[in-house]
């Protein structure tokens, strides 16, 4: 797991942060404990590093939706991956009355598209060029049919519009259900036979089953506005998807009752690749979100280390 350094901690460690006083060490730090398991992972990484820094921890498990109301009543005091784009109001709201403060980017981007398994690159020369699925549908079918998996029905999945836009050679479909869609991409990369799917990351079956992603047109406003921009131009759409950022956010005051830990966490990063790697952990091999999280610090401290010393000493 070494490795994770250079994709964790590695801008961390080139800019260390101020050293400072614990300030209330004896109050307990409460982390929110989001509903998704990427999310808690996060939070437990951190936690862990601030129990070492000299900090009491309680996490506070709370509905995505209720986790800024949760805030603003003192019950969390920090929330370290927030989707702005998702987010519920009262974001916004309590950050403009500086309830809330942003605390910098996490690291953590979101992305979507077109996912296949890693031995489709041999069958389907050119990949991940999306060009290269106009001479190679064939590699892709399945009983005769090139065939695209999009999300499940309900989700209101974008790959028709996408294949139709990009004018591609594929028939699409919808999985039945989220586990559907996954295990489609899981058995297809462990057996060798061919997937094309709408899928995202971070997820843990991207770094499991090295699943890659079809490069697409770089999405621009223009994309989706006028049909001239794009390779295709009798259509709009014909682009990928626009990547989304995460946040941290602590509670107003929080600086001030614990410095040091207010500057560890304005440097705590967490990336895709780190957070797949121990999605694994949690999703594939039956581990909690704090157990991966506390294996992933005993293997890294030469990673962390020198970030809490910098912040505490």
């Amino acid at each position: 797991m070494k490795s994770i350094c250079q994709t964790m901690m590695a801008c961390t460690l080139a800019f260390p942060v101020a050293a400072a006083d614990l300030g209330h060490s004896d109050a307990p730090i409460k982390l929110g404990l989001g509903e998704q398991i990427g999310a808690q992972i996060t939070a437990h990484v951190a936690g862990e590093m601030l129990t070492v820094a000299g900090y009491k921890v309680e996490y506070v498990p709370v509905e995505d939706i209720a986790i800024f109301r949760q805030m603003d009543r003192g019950l969390i005091d920090a929330a370290l991956e927030i989707w702005p784009a998702n987010a519920a109001p009262s974001f916004r709201d309590l950050t403009l009355e500086r309830k809330i403060e942003t605390l910098g980017e996490l690291g953590l981007i979101a992305t979507e598209g077109l996912a296949y398994p890693a031995h489709m690159e041999a069958r389907c020369p050119g990949l991940p060029a999306w060009e290269a699925l106009r001479d190679c549908a064939a590699a892709f079918e399945t009983d005769g049919v090139a065939l695209v998996l999009d999300y499940p029905a309900e989700w209101e999945g974008p790959a028709t519009d996408l294949i139709k836009a990009l004018d591609l050679p594929f028939t699409v479909t919808p999985a039945t259900s989220e586990a559907d869609l996954v295990e489609a991409l899981v058995t297809a990369s462990t057996d060798g036979t061919p997937a094309l799917a709408m899928f995202w990351r971070p997820h843990w079956a991207v770094a499991a089953h090295d699943l890659r992603f079809v490069t697409l047109p770089e999405a621009e406003a223009a994309c989706f506005e006028d049909p001239a921009w794009g390779p295709n131009p009798a259509a709009v759409g014909d682009c990928g998807f626009p990547a989304l950022n995460t946040v941290k956010s602590l509670v107003a005051g929080f600086k001030t009752k614990w410095p040091a830990a207010y500057f560890l966490l304005k440097d705590f990063q967490m990336t895709a690749e780190t957070q797949e790697t121990l999605m694994i952990a949690v999703e594939r091999d039956g581990a909690t979100p704090a157990e991966a999280a506390a294996t992933w610090v005993a293997d890294n401290e030469d990673i962390w280390r020198p970030l809490i010393e910098s912040a505490t000493n």
